[in-house]
């Protein structure tokens, strides 16, 4: 599948289907909103935006060599290597130490706290009750949650020859109650819900067992996508933690994950101020180090020369063929100059991520850098990226979780809105698709919301009669005085 024919079949479908009912009789009005739409009014270009790859810690196996791990995590995580976040936020955990991981999406950010949990399940293998409780924003986060651990259940059980002695279950509102009653009866060691449902177990009569297992054996408290619990909402999240940590028997570990709580600013202030919102939330004192964010590395091969105008011209104008194979596209010029130029940049002694860019930015500053037309850019732009997804198509089949150079198309796609025009005549008239209520380079020009016939097209100016004035209104607003001119 060509993600860019992909695009472009549902940008032409979205406007396709909003031209199917735009019917105005003014020609002016109407020109001025077929100019705006040709000019992607309501879909903008989109944003072309690179996943770097993390810094490897090493395999599982060289890490349980060296006693950093429990060898239980060899049958757990088999053939997996950990990202350095990954291994920098599981010691914190094991040390019993709260922290935050800041990484990107698809980092694995949830093994850093399963990691956790298991190390102190499986050197406690006979504890009973609820342990963890993980929280999600969202239940189909929690499936897919639910999904993972049993595959890591079935990898236990399957290299260890063993039963696999962790106990989990999900109570959400979606179980039916033959799925619940037995988690009263016997509540699991690790606990899937959401924020709403865990304020249910604490004060219904009916799960009063789930309760008082999570007061007396609770030790780690998660909240995933901790940047979703903002303004009420977070307020309510932080009364709900502090109403746990007052009752349980034990001292909390509290962990939370975020891939976009903060994108300003210098690693060092970025680590602050998540420790200032995780100390809100939380009701704990967070320290920088306490936040683990991520660490990324170059993962092409930047060899002498390879980025000369010279040789980036030369891979431009070549032919690309999205079949080749993974060793060269780790040493294309074109992939190279993404990786360095797109994807990464370097910021106080430290690799980050870039900000998204249009695609059109990318392209012109690839012909810029190569001596080509932007046309000619364009082209290979679009060629290299599909050869990024062929590779990395074949690299998931082969079942490895390391990709190179990932990458999203970010599109965005308005809501239709109104026409604003002035009460002017001819010429002098200012047609505008920008809502206010006075025009930006007038301030004291007045400009109505346009509503249109859809039998006939006329527009009709949307007007409230105050004051022997008509003043703008929205069409979906009313009132006693309210007349359409």
């Amino acid at each position: 599948m060509n993600v860019f024919e992909l695009h472009q079949k549902i940008i032409n479908d979205y406007e396709s289907y909003i031209g199917s009912f735009i019917n105005i009789a003014d020609s002016e009005i109407e020109r001025k909103v077929k100019d705006s739409l040709g000019k992607g009014k309501l879909w903008p270009p989109p944003l072309l935006q690179f996943n770097p790859a993390y810094s490897s810690a090493g395999s599982i196996d060289e890490i349980v060599e060296k006693d950093s791990l429990p060898q239980d995590f060899r049958h757990i995580f088999k053939d997996y290597s950990l990202y350095r976040h990954q291994f920098e936020a599981i010691k914190l955990g094991i040390a019993g130490t709260d922290f935050v991981v800041t990484s990107g999406t698809g980092s694995g950010k949830s093994l850093t706290y399963l990691g956790t949990i298991f190390n102190r399940l499986l050197a406690n293998p006979d504890t009973e009750g609820i342990v963890a409780v993980i929280v999600y924003p969202m239940n189909a986060l929690i499936n897919s949650q639910s999904e993972e651990l049993r595959k890591y259940r079935d990898n236990y059980q399957k290299n260890a020859d063993a039963e696999f002695p962790v106990t989990f279950g999900q109570y959400t509102g979606q179980e039916k109650e033959k799925i619940r009653q037995p988690m009263r009866e016997r509540p699991p060691q690790i606990l899937l819900t959401n924020y709403m449902m865990l304020e249910l177990l604490l004060t219904r009569e009916q799960e009063r067992s789930i309760r008082d297992s999570i007061f007396k054996s609770l030790r780690y408290l998660v909240f995933d996508e901790l940047h979703t619990y903002r303004g009420r909402q977070g307020a309510d999240i932080a009364m709900l933690i502090r109403r746990i940590r007052a009752q349980c028997l034990n001292e909390v570990c509290c962990i939370g994950t975020s891939a976009t709580m903060v994108s300003e600013g210098s690693r060092d202030s970025q680590s602050k101020e998540v420790a200032r919102v995780a100390k809100t939330i939380f009701g704990k004192e967070f320290h920088p180090k306490q936040i683990v964010g991520e660490t990324l590395t170059e993962s092409l091969d930047c060899s002498e020369g390879s980025l000369s105008k010279e040789a980036l011209k030369s891979a431009v104008t070549a032919t690309i063929d999205p079949e080749a194979d993974e060793d060269d596209l780790r040493k294309n010029p074109v992939a190279v100059w993404l990786e360095k130029n797109i994807a990464l940049e370097k910021k106080g002694g430290h690799l980050v991520r870039r900000k998204p860019m249009s695609f059109q930015d990318v392209a012109r500053q690839l012909g810029e850098a190569s001596g080509v037309s932007e046309k000619a850019a364009k082209k290979a732009l679009e060629a290299t990226l599909e050869w990024v997804s062929t590779v990395n198509q074949r690299i998931r089949e082969d079942g490895s979780r390391n990709s190179i150079l990932p990458y999203k198309l970010h599109q965005f796609i308005a809501q239709t809105g109104s026409v604003y025009t002035s009460l002017d005549r001819g010429k002098e008239r200012f047609i505008t698709l920008e809502p206010g209520i006075y025009r930006k380079d007038v301030d004291d020009t007045p400009i109505f919301s346009n509503v249109f016939s859809r039998a006939t097209g006329h527009p009709f100016l949307c007007v409230s009669w105050i004051g022997n004035q008509l003043l703008p209104r929205e069409f979906r607003t009313s009132g006693d005085d309210d007349v359409e001119a």
